[in-house]
């Protein structure tokens, strides 16, 4: 018979024991037991003896209730030299003692006897059995033991919750939300960093949208100029044309930037520049982005004013068009002198209205800068890991143009609230003050420490780094990345011989690492199942530039606390067939793994694993030797515990990270991060199934259930949640045609469409229109209403230079300047000198009538005075200098966005026209401030409802065709005596033609005064 079948028991009946006997026998048991317990409670006598008085008879006058155990009765045998008085003696004292026993006594022995007698029985049915009798009994013991806790739970079960509220705190004082400061009060001293102070600035910046070309950023502008001279400095206004060109597409902006230069008590040498953008996202308020990075520069610098001169210079750059580009940054860097002097750079920046300021990104090399951090940041909140992230990703900050030309440097961001990101939102009152005040700590050590080192050297090698509560910022370099990427596979090795030498099956152990893969599958599984569910319940979906929806925090608890509930029941079923040490260090492999690609392919960023799985190891191996029903004792209970600490303190602040960064979009994926960290803590789930293995995942279930219900209730707009609505205007001048536009992808019910149709009308079927394809960059497709045209001013157009009265050719000169041209892209002094062949071309146009011109230049000036103006060319043209800046080789388009022309308009010049016929282009003029043309009754919303970004909404659009004949200058506006003059004049012209001539204030007629690439304008 093999090992794994029973042998046949025989019955009761078999052995012939009666159905009495065998209650008879039960109830002897339980009283033996009872006896062998009360025995036990005298500590004063050995086990023997307590069980040897419990067999004995009580002694007469005995009253402590005890139950008299069974006395011996075997007779001794007689020897054959003993006295027949003797026996008689001992004769008449059995019959006397007989007497004296009572009839429960004389029962008592009757039951005694039988009880030996089935033992006789028993125990020759026993001998009687094959020699496989004793596998079986094995096997059935083995079994017994194999039943889950057969002991009573220690401290009446309550270690399990005592674990899970352990867990709960660690995870609470490890989360990054603890390294916040307290905001400071307006009252501190006024050395100190205030962000009370702060919110102050943020009131008056963040008033109204700013983007670049605005009066609110010509506002914001002044006000920065002026606070910065009461802080007594010098500040400076750095005016340039930055171009991002792209396939295709060309941006270009007239920037502005803010620059102060502070003098150290060793100035000229090198300095530290700290930097922050004061334009806003389209129509979005900008009060976190990044109105609380400026006002962040302004409270730090004069609070370090207070402190006493910095050793080195500081250079305050406060950007303009960042959000169109790093267009202000790039406009430093190419352009400006002071970028020799700079030796690093701290960067503020936002993603959200709140949540910890975290340094997520620095240069290469970045030992030195680091170690600055850890010295001389109070309230650190860093990890490498968003360094090696970040550079994978396409996204940028002001602090890249910087980074690209080996600038070495610290860049802070704050990612919490993320749903107000570029919305109109961004408020003050939707900023929080702590962030802001973390912000300032940030920005005062740093700037003081850097002021007052030397920074001949900035550089070291790279380091990895991570905020730890309690031992703040922790780095090491390569070799310990190494050494603990490898000793974190070296001690899962350990674990498992370990294991090995005390009982562990390998088949087990891999069972176990198979359970904890299929559990991650299902964490990831329902995680994308629950975001596709709750996909369509929140209106707000796609409308953010950050995250999904406006309440995902919700969300991210309900996964968390399912994802514990699952891995409960998982290793609740597991343990039913393993081990506590198979299954923790099963479950440890894919961790392992993970640990040891992230040392080979992400090393400054393994940390977040090797930790974790390090301390894991040391708690599968304090479960190691613990058989399968056996509970954890006090001391293997406390190091699993200690073990699971590291765990949650390193993977609760990554993941919100992660979070942050990603949004829900990325569930699956948080989820299964969350689910590792669930992995690595199986030691210490264990004692989770005290007093019972079911109330753990029911509790963590039910606590998910309602974290998730207050996800469906964040899905109701509301006025801190408003739901996305869209409502553009849009006229064509050529056509005299105007229409409203709405979000054509949303459902009649939406509250947004029903608000849009409330409010001019009902939209034609929700399908994409083309009608308005041309009128923005990106080509997007509207839901139409008809409107009524307004009468406004067209843009003005007028020809300044490579053509005169007559016809003429500017020949091979234009041909060189466009050669000139495409050999210094991007050069920035090469811009004056294409400037300055144009205007000779213009010359040679006119001394020689006998050729055709080839190229030209035009000024054109916005008619509503929009922020941006989005030109379309002909493709018989090639623009060739915006402003008169060399337009870079990459952007050989024929569309062109600019911002920021203002009053003075934007200039352009064009040259390799092919055939003599006239160029024909568009302009379509956005204006951000729709109400000032149509109205602002027309896009007033109930407080649950906000414009959306994402298609555009709030602008008027007004598309006007223009055609310029480069051989006679004459410049047409297309259907401009339908809507109004041009620039002024043009409507005295029936026939619609322009003007030739130049802007208001220009230099004459046929020419212009040529703007520089680089003009610097210090403000009186």
């Amino acid at each position: 018979m093999g090992k794994d079948k029973l042998p046949r028991i025989p019955s009761f009946a078999e052995l012939g024991i009666s159905e009495d006997e065998i209650e008879e026998l039960e109830r002897e048991i339980a009283e033996a037991v009872s006896e062998r317990k009360r025995g036990e409670a005298d500590e004063g006598e050995p086990a023997r003896d307590r069980v040897d008085r419990a067999a004995a008879p009580a002694a007469p006058g005995d009253r402590s209730g005890a139950a008299p155990a069974p006395a011996r009765t075997a007779k001794a045998p007689s020897s054959r030299g003993g006295s027949r008085e003797d026996e008689a003696g001992r004769s008449e004292e059995a019959a006397r003692a007989k007497k004296k026993v009572g009839w429960r006594e004389r029962r008592r022995r009757a039951s005694q006897a039988r009880k030996a007698a089935r033992q006789r029985k028993a125990r020759a049915a026993r001998e009687a059995a094959p020699a496989t009798q004793e596998d079986a009994g094995g096997a059935a013991e083995q079994a017994t033991a194999s039943a889950p806790h057969p002991d009573a739970a220690p401290w009446g079960g309550l270690r399990g919750l005592l674990t899970l509220v352990v867990l709960l705190l660690t995870a609470w004082f490890s989360s990054s939300y603890r390294a916040l400061p307290a905001p400071v009060p307006a009252s501190a001293p006024a050395s100190e960093f205030s962000s009370a102070r702060a919110m102050t600035h943020l009131v008056r910046i963040a008033s109204e949208a700013r983007p670049t070309g605005s009066p609110a950023h010509a506002r914001v502008r002044d006000y920065l100029l002026d606070e910065l001279r009461a802080l007594g400095h010098d500040p400076e206004v750095h005016t340039a044309t930055s171009f991002l060109a792209g396939s295709g597409v060309t941006v270009a902006a007239r920037v502005q930037n803010v620059l102060a230069r502070i003098p150290g008590s060793e100035p000229g040498g090198r300095a530290v520049l700290v930097t922050a953008h004061y334009d806003s996202r389209g129509i979005s308020v900008g009060a976190g982005d990044d109105g609380s990075g400026v006002v962040t520069i302004l409270e730090a610098v004069r609070a370090l004013g207070e402190r006493g001169q910095l050793r080195n210079d500081l250079i305050v750059l406060i950007t303009d068009a960042e959000e169109l580009g790093l267009l202000g940054a790039r406009a430093f860097v190419d352009e400006h002198p002071w970028l020799d002097d700079v030796a690093l750079v701290l960067s503020f920046e936002m993603r959200g209205g709140g949540g910890p300021s975290m340094m997520f990104e620095t240069g290469d090399d970045n030992g030195w800068v680091i170690e600055a951090l850890r010295q001389a940041d109070p309230y650190p909140s860093a990890n490498s890991v968003s360094h090696e992230v970040y550079r994978r990703m396409r996204n940028d900050t002001d602090f890249t143009p910087f980074k690209e030309v080996g600038k070495q440097g610290l860049n802070f961001a704050a990612l919490g609230r993320k749903h107000v990101y570029h919305q109109v939102y961004d408020t003050p009152g939707n900023f929080s003050e702590a962030t802001l005040q973390h912000n300032g700590e940030h920005a005062v050590g740093l700037l003081e420490h850097f002021g007052n080192a030397d920074l001949t050297t900035v550089n070291a090698p790279s380091v990895s780094y991570i905020s730890i509560p309690l031992l703040g910022l922790v780095t090491y370099g390569a070799l310990w990345i190494l050494v603990l990427g490898v000793g974190a596979v070296a001690l899962w090795g350990l674990a498992f011989f370990v294991g090995r030498r005390s009982g562990s099956r390998t088949g087990a152990v891999v069972i176990g690492a198979l359970g904890s893969v299929v559990y991650l599958g299902v964490v990831g599984g329902l995680a994308h199942y629950l975001v596709q569910w709750r996909s369509e319940a929140h209106p707000e979906l796609g409308a953010l530039h950050a995250g999904m929806f406006h309440a995902e925090g919700w969300y991210m608890l309900a996964l968390a606390w399912v994802a514990l509930a699952l891995a409960a029941v998982v290793a609740g079923v597991l343990r039913r067939w393993l081990t506590a040490a198979e299954l923790a260090v099963g479950a440890l492999v894919v961790p392992v793994l993970l640990a040891g690609v992230a040392t080979a392919m992400f090393p400054m960023g393994a940390m977040n694993l090797q930790w974790p799985v390090i301390t894991a190891c040391v708690g599968a191996m304090a479960v190691v030797g613990m058989q399968s029903g056996q509970r954890m004792g006090p001391w293997r209970w406390v190091l699993a515990l200690l073990t699971a600490i590291p765990v949650v303190v390193v993977l609760t602040p990554l993941t919100e990270g992660v979070w942050a960064a990603m949004g829900l979009e990325m569930g699956a994926a948080l989820a299964v991060l969350m689910g590792i960290g669930f992995i690595m803590l199986v030691p210490a789930l264990e004692p989770l199934r005290e007093p019972n293995a079911w109330w753990a995942p029911v509790a963590t279930l039910v606590v998910g259930g309602a974290f998730l219900a207050l996800g469906v209730r964040a899905a109701t707009p509301s006025a801190d949640r408003p739901a996305p609505s869209t409502l553009v205007y849009a006229m064509d001048t050529e056509t005299g045609a105007a229409w409203w536009g709405t979000d054509p992808s949303r459902d009649p019910s939406d509250p947004g469409m029903a608000w849009a149709a409330a409010a001019v009308g009902p939209f034609a079927a929700t399908g994409a229109v083309d009608s308005l394809v041309t009128f923005t960059r990106g080509q997007a497709r509207y839901a139409l209403a008809q409107a009524e045209p307004m009468a406004v001013a067209a843009p003005t157009v007028v020809v300044l230079g490579g053509v005169s009265g007559t016809t003429g050719d500017v020949g091979g000169s234009a041909g060189d300047v466009t050669d000139s041209v495409e050999a210094v892209a991007g050069s920035a002094g090469a811009a004056a000198d294409v400037a300055d062949s144009m205007s000779a071309s213009a010359a040679d146009a006119t001394a020689s009538p006998s050729r055709a011109p080839d190229s030209f230049r035009l000024s054109v000036t916005s008619g509503v005075g929009a922020e941006m103006m989005l030109f379309r060319f002909d493709d018989r043209v090639r623009l060739a200098t915006v402003d008169g800046r060399v337009v870079p080789a990459g952007g050989r388009s024929t569309l062109l966005e600019h911002w920021g022309a203002g009053d003075a308009g934007v200039q352009l010049d064009f040259g390799r026209l092919s055939g003599s016929a006239p160029v024909r282009f568009t302009i379509v003029e956005h204006h951000l401030r729709p109400g000032e043309l149509v109205g602002a009754n027309r896009f007033v919303r109930p407080p649950e409802l906000a414009p959306n970004i994402r298609t555009l909404s709030d602008r008027a659009m007004v598309r006007t065709v223009v055609s310029v004949d480069p051989a006679t200058g004459e410049v047409r506006i297309e259907g401009a005596a339908a809507v109004g003059e041009q620039g002024g004049d043009a409507g005295e012209e029936s026939d619609g033609a322009g003007v030739e001539g130049v802007p208001e204030g220009g230099a004459g007629e046929g020419e212009a005064e040529a703007v520089s690439a680089a003009d610097t304008v210090r403000n009186p």
